[in-house]
Formats: structure tokens, C-alpha cells, sequence
């Protein structure tokens, strides 16, 4: 890809409807899309010793990502070698080797395979040497950590990276630096990820729909960037966030110092990163936010939200049990356990999820049309960009169609 393509100058939807309600589509997303793209499986403060893991759904492919014996991050296919048993769960630690729970068969933390329970009887002429585990390749960016399905991608992580080192980046997340502030938040959205994905890049309805929790900015006082396949949002006015918040955030927002300016009037307060395809940051005065969207459907979208804060204000404690919609049973928050409308909640995130659930509903109907998209680089030019990336990674022919 051209790392200089920039937002068009024209904004237009590209996409059908049937990218967003189609199984069709949604399988070749799963094939086409997430499974030839890097995928973030954690932080590297997630991985400090030797053994600890985490799996990760990278399309339609389960990945572990781990920490060796020699310190390094490694990355496989979560499929033992004998049968394709699903190897972990979840996170954790597996000391010096991963063993397969349905026979036993081991292998070192590099992938190779150790030890085969009954091997001369049951498999005289297995050669371990060729039975190691499918590797995946792993990279890292600023402390985040991803994934991807090829041990050797035809997108290089560092291709992938493009020019977003070259982003101004104001939170450290090492020793010293911030400290994870919450449970994870799960989100099971009722609507496509694209949908959400969109909403997220939408710069012309942060005064309307958040008019009573964000405030703004309105479409002129903000701005998104291309750098690769990802873009970057800035406010270009540093007191556009007028959502309720404590003292010592507004305190921390106050001494924020600005860390980018395109001129005079516009700096670089806050800000969000979408990191193509799925993966959201969020920076901001008083912490730090990755949100990744999973899609488990056509229709149905998770979104797994992780919080940071600075040390010293860990009285700032967020929890997704106070989220409008939290279900202890599941652990999940859902538009269905909703007790007052969305609007009256007082929270953006809820009333993202609940405009994102009505455009889903609107989708399926056979008369849904886009007619036009607000212009600008702080309007709704940002969707026309996210969408062409989309079909960048579509087979050839379904790109042809959509357009």
C-alpha cells in the first residue's frame, strides 16, 4: 500500500449493505481480511516471564503468544500437531513447556516438539523435527504486541507500522508509567464491526449524538490523518471534552502539554488511533484506553475495552460493573439489560452502542441507503478511507462488485 494515500477528497460510501448483514461477506472478511492482518494480543508488561501466554482470535485463526526461555516473544497456530486439539486458554503461565491436555504431547517454549506419550508403539516413525508448532510471526509497537496468522506476512510488521512512529505518543506503559485501572470491559454489540468501526471515525456527529456527555467538537474542530492503512484523530481545541469527569482529571487535562500542532490553533489534546483493521487506542490526560473489536458475526460485534492510569491516580478506579447494560452472569454488558434509555445514561460509550444497534436494524432493511457523507477531514471522510482499506484485503472479485 502507498503510505502517502491521504483521506479522499471526495467522501463517499463504497460499501454495500451486504458488507454488513451478509454471512457471505462475513466469511471472507474472516479468511481475506483478519486472516492477512496483524491482530493485538496485549502489551508486553502482559508477558514478563518466561512462559506466561496469551491466546488471541485472529480471524478464523486461534494464536498463542508467548514469552521463551531466551526472553523472546514467540508467536504459533493454538493447534497441537497430533490431532489439532486447541492447546490454551485464555492467559496464564505454562512453565517450561506446553502440553497438549487431550494426549500429552509436549513442546518447548520455541515450538518444538518435546515428548510424544508411547511414541514407539503407537507412532514408530513420527520425526518430531518435522512436528513443531505452525509459527506465527509477532510484533511490537511502543510496548502493544500483535499477531499475525504467517510466520513470514507478505505485509511485514514494519510495513504494517508505516508512519506511526513518526505519531506524537504520550503515555509509557512500563515500569514507572501507567498501571492497568480495571477489569477488562466486554461489550456483545448487536451490530456489524464495520458499523462500529465507522462510527468510531465519525467526526460529524460527536456534537449531536454526545451533545450531553462529550460536547463536541464540532466537524471543524477536528481532524483525522491517514498514516498507512491506520488513522489518527486530533481535536484541534483543547477544551472540546466536556464530559463529567473528576477534579483531578480536569487538573490533569489543564497541565497537558500539547504535543503536536499542524499551526497556531491546533494541538494535539487526546486523540484516537485506529489501528487497522480492528484495534482502537485512545490517549488521553488521565490514561489510556485499547479497545478491539471482534467480530463473532455478521450482526454481532464484542468490543473489548483495557484501561491504564498514571499511578498516583489509582483513586480513579473505573469498573464494567457500573456500566449501563453489565450482566454479572456473563460479564458482559448488553444493550437488553439497559434500565434507563441510552441517553439518559450520561455515558458516550453506551450511546455509541446504542446508535451503532439502530443502524445495524436499519441495515437489514432492503430500502437502506447511503445518500451522501459529510466531506471533510473532520467530517465523515475518514469512513471512505476505513472502507477502501477494506476492500484493499477483499478477493478481487468481491472488491469489483461492491463497487
Amino acid at each position: 500500500m502507498d503510505s502517502k494515500r491521504s483521506l479522499p477528497s471526495t467522501a463517499t460510501n463504497l460499501l454495500p449493505r451486504e458488507a454488513y448483514t451478509s454471512h457471505d461477506w462475513y466469511e471472507r472478511e474472516q479468511r481475506d481480511l483478519f486472516g492477512r492482518t496483524w491482530a493485538f494480543a496485549g502489551t508486553v508488561h502482559d508477558l514478563p516471564n518466561p512462559g506466561d501466554y496469551r491466546t488471541v482470535q485472529a480471524g478464523p485463526y486461534s494464536m498463542i503468544v508467548l514469552r521463551d526461555t531466551n526472553g523472546d516473544l514467540q508467536g504459533f497456530h493454538n493447534i497441537c500437531r497430533h490431532r489439532g486439539t486447541e492447546l490454551l486458554e485464555d492467559c496464564g503461565n505454562v512453565g517450561r513447556s506446553i502440553v497438549c491436555p487431550y494426549h500429552n504431547w509436549v513442546y518447548n517454549l520455541d515450538g518444538d516438539l518435546r515428548g510424544v506419550p508411547a511414541q514407539s508403539a503407537c507412532f514408530p516413525d513420527l520425526d518430531k523435527s518435522q512436528n513443531a508448532l505452525m509459527k506465527a510471526a509477532v510484533g511490537v509497537f511502543r510496548d502493544l504486541v500483535f499477531v499475525h496468522p504467517e510466520a513470514q506476512p507478505d505485509e511485514s510488521f514494519d510495513v504494517w507500522v508505516d508512519q506511526l512512529d513518526s505519531v506524537p505518543w504520550p503515555h509509557d506503559l512500563g515500569p514507572g508509567g501507567l498501571v492497568e485501572s480495571s477489569d477488562e470491559f466486554v461489550y456483545e454489540m448487536a451490530c456489524n464491526w464495520k458499523v462500529f468501526g465507522e462510527n468510531a471515525l465519525d467526526g460529524y456527529h460527536l456534537a449531536y449524538l454526545h451533545k450531553n456527555t462529550l460536547g463536541g467538537p464540532t466537524h471543524d474542530k477536528n481532524l483525522w490523518e491517514a498514516f498507512g492503512r491506520h488513522l489518527v484523530w486530533w481535536s484541534t481545541e483543547r477544551e472540546g471534552v466536556k464530559h463529567r469527569i473528576p477534579q483531578f482529571v480536569e487538573d490533569a487535562a489543564k497541565a497537558w502539554p500539547p504535543t503536536r500542532a499542524h499551526d497556531a490553533q491546533l494541538v494535539g489534546y487526546g486523540g484516537v488511533y485506529l489501528l487497522f483493521p480492528t484495534t482502537l487506542l485512545t490517549p488521553n490526560p488521565w490514561g489510556f484506553s485499547v479497545s478491539i473489536m471482534e467480530p463473532v458475526g455478521p450482526g454481532v460485534t464484542l468490543l473489548r475495552i483495557r484501561n491504564w492510569a498514571p499511578k498516583g491516580l489509582m483513586s480513579y478506579k473505573v469498573s464494567p460493573k457500573d456500566a449501563p447494560g453489565y450482566d454479572p452472569e456473563t460479564k458482559r454488558i448488553k444493550s437488553a439489560n439497559w434500565t434507563v434509555h441510552p441517553l439518559e445514561t450520561g455515558d458516550f460509550q453506551t450511546e455509541d452502542v446504542w446508535v451503532c444497534e439502530k443502524m445495524q436494524r436499519a441495515l437489514i432493511s432492503p430500502r437502506h441507503k447511503v445518500s451522501h457523507l459529510a466531506q471533510g477531514a473532520g467530517g465523515e471522510a475518514g469512513i471512505s478511507y476505513f472502507q477502501r482499506c477494506v476492500l484493499d484485503y477483499m478477493r478481487d472479485d468481491l472488491a469489483i462488485a461492491a463497487q
